[in-house]
């Protein structure tokens, strides 16, 4: 080849080159796939073990905490929330945009046993930080006494959710402490349950966090009887108030 034909053929070569390199400058930004969860442990419980965690989307503070069985005799919250994480691992693309921290047993031992309180005999939602804490037998001697409630208390101080979720039974309502209650109205609507409010208790989730700290707390009050449900019945009867709640398009499935 000629040095001329060899220049032209240079030159050809890379204006095509700079062409793509053009175009693929001009094209849509890729989106990055949205991080997988990772499953944290937020402390362990009287007995050791361990209270678990998975979070989704960015590692930013704000988002979402949902939690259940924090009352280990109203248990149905816990296969409700691990729909929740496969509604989640289906489409995690949905709620790429905050944090959302699922935490199924938040009182591991009153669960294993099916009780109320924690191993020690103290009722987890009556021992945070709350401006109407009571120190009782049954509260406990003093706010945070328990690894179960200092573990949520340090997520909470921590991470700072924008919004806290808890699954209780059985009262089948939905009650709220704190600026929550644009958003129960709207989950209310849907009709699973309705609107109730209950009033703050002494030491609760709902007082410290909700009245106190200003976090909207919501209590979603599940039927008596609805542990006896399937996962997927649980699902049925109440995911989309749970993804009204979360402020995410309802289930497509």
């Amino acid at each position: 080849m000629t040095t001329g034909r060899f220049a032209s053929s240079l030159v050809r070569r890379s204006a095509a080159v700079l062409v793509l390199a053009l175009a693929a400058c001009r094209s849509e930004p890729v989106e990055s796939p949205p991080p997988p969860p990772v499953r944290v442990v937020l402390g362990t419980s009287v007995e050791g073990r361990p209270i678990d965690a998975l979070r989704h989307g960015p590692d930013v503070p704000g988002g979402v905490l949902v939690l259940a069985s924090i009352h280990g005799s109203e248990p149905a919250g816990t296969p409700l929330l691990r729909e929740l994480e496969r509604a989640i691992a289906r489409r995690p693309e949905s709620f790429a945009r905050e944090p959302i921290t699922l935490v199924p047993i938040a009182n591991p031992d009153g669960y294993a046993r099916r009780v109320r309180t924690n191993a020690r005999g103290i009722d987890l939602n009556r021992n945070f930080p709350a401006g109407n804490f009571e120190t009782s037998v049954r509260n406990g001697d003093g706010p945070l006494s328990e690894p179960e409630s200092r573990a949520l208390e340090r997520f909470i101080v921590t991470h700072r959710p924008r919004l806290i979720v808890s699954i209780h039974q059985p009262l089948s309502c939905i009650d709220w402490d704190g600026p929550a209650e644009a958003i129960v109205e709207r989950a209310a609507g849907l009709g699973a349950l309705p609107a109730k409010r209950l009033g703050g208790r002494p030491g609760s989730l709902g007082s410290w966090a909700g009245a106190q700290l200003g976090v909207p707390v919501i209590t979603l009050e599940l039927r008596a009887g609805d542990e006896l449900l399937s996962s997927g019945a649980l699902f049925e009867r109440y995911g989309a108030t749970l993804f009204a709640l979360l402020s995410l398009d309802p289930p497509s499935e």
